[in-house]
């Protein structure tokens, strides 16, 4: 069953995305470059999964990003994780 994204999870793996397809990569030449799995990759950008920080500064090392882009996937990423735990302690509550 297909998840749906919304919210920070969609807006990360969208700049990801759009930050790949800005340097001309594809997802397997991004997963060699890289070291990480071209499903790992299909999963960030389409909002499956958030990515580690060690992942984000993966990513942000290998493209060569600026100091602010990558504070800027830091910070939708952070603010994903923080609202699926709130998310889960109220279903659990």
């Amino acid at each position: 069953m297909e998840r749906t994204v919304t919210g920070e999870g969609a807006s990360l793996g969208a700049l990801l995305r759009n930050i790949r397809l800005d340097r001309g990569m594809t997802q397997e030449q991004l997963g060699e470059a890289s070291g990480l799995s071209v499903r790992s990759i299909r999963d960030l950008e389409r909002g499956v999964s958030c990515p580690r920080v060690s992942t984000l500064r993966l990513l942000s090392q290998t493209w060569n990003l600026s100091e602010a882009q990558g504070a800027e996937l830091h910070r939708l990423a952070r603010t994903w994780r923080d609202r699926s735990r709130r998310s889960r302690r109220a279903a659990v509550e």
